[in-house]
């Protein structure tokens, strides 16, 4: 009985510390390197209550020792937002957070520790490390953190086909995104300079695509002249072959628009050409050759 009133006198006791005492005491810990025992005292002391900007502080410092970096940026983080005046001191700590997150190869504490220098710091470079979280959040499908980061990738990349290859990369995100109107200019601008040969084919696949993506939108808007015109630019030499199908897809719409049949009905075959039978494109443009009372001859090679 003695033995569990101990144990239950030690737990009240440890309750009963203040943040003060937790400080004091991860204070003493961190002086002797037991970094683990001075985080957890420090974490203590923030759920104790008062003082919290200090702790913060020294929570960050000893989760870096510890090798926690996403805890490390969490309390970066927590600093800044609790004392203003020591974001700057929050900055020079989550590029600390940064460069640990790049030697342990921690993706997730660095994209962590970049997103708290843009909060805290945003006129602050990002330097090299926004290419790596840029080009993760583009492989992810991230739109919104490819698009953010790309720009100080693009800034600092080492050489002009880098940066390139990254302008490129930030196309394909703002098309994923829908913002055709800025894929566009960047694919074109790719294409136009010539440094990075790797994606120039690409580039021209993307502003095909984005020119059938406004192309839909036009029609569905109700602007059939508009639509044709991007059809059109959709179905050049260099889009995809879905793409030039699709474009051929929605030029026969706009002739039907038009009242012309005739022109609907070749370019809905023309749609059906290079596919494969009961695919979704191939389905939807035998089912406009059905409601014109065309049924479809047989499949052919795609002629450009």
């Amino acid at each position: 009985m003695r033995a569990v009133a101990a144990v239950v006198l030690a737990a009240a006791l440890a309750c009963a510390r203040t943040a003060a005492d937790h400080e004091v005491l991860g204070d003493r810990e961190y002086a002797t390197a037991a970094y683990a025992d001075a985080l957890a005292e420090y974490q203590l002391g923030l759920n104790a209550g008062s003082g919290k900007a200090d702790l913060h502080a020294k929570a960050a410092a000893a989760a870096l020792h510890t090798g926690d970096f996403i805890l490390a940026a969490e309390q970066y983080r927590a600093l800044a937002r609790d004392d203003q005046s020591r974001a700057g001191e929050a900055a020079d700590g989550l590029e600390r957070v940064v460069r640990g997150a790049v030697a342990g190869n921690d993706r997730v504490a660095l994209a962590d520790a970049l997103l708290g220098l843009r909060e805290v710091a945003p006129n602050r470079p990002l330097g090299p490390y926004a290419r790596v979280v840029a080009l993760d959040a583009a492989a992810a499908g991230n739109t919104a953190d490819a698009l953010a980061y790309l720009p100080s990738a693009i800034a600092t990349a080492p050489d002009a086909r880098s940066a390139d290859s990254l302008l490129f990369v930030y196309g394909l995100a703002a098309a994923m995104a829908r913002d055709c109107a800025t894929a566009t200019v960047v694919f074109q601008g790719v294409l136009r300079r010539e440094r990075q040969p790797l994606v120039l084919d690409a580039a021209r696949e993307g502003v095909a695509r984005c020119a059938l993506f406004r192309g839909e939108a036009a029609l569905a808007a109700g602007r059939p002249i508009d639509a044709e015109e991007w059809f059109r630019r959709a179905s050049t030499p260099g889009a995809a072959v879905e793409v030039m199908r699709a474009a051929y897809l929605g030029l026969g719409d706009v002739a039907l628009a038009r009242g012309d049949v005739a022109g609907a009905v070749d370019l809905y075959q023309q749609a059906l050409a290079g596919g494969i039978p009961g695919d979704s494109l191939s389905q939807r443009a035998q089912d406009k050759l059905n409601a014109v009372g065309k049924p479809d001859t047989a499949l052919a090679p795609l002629q450009p």
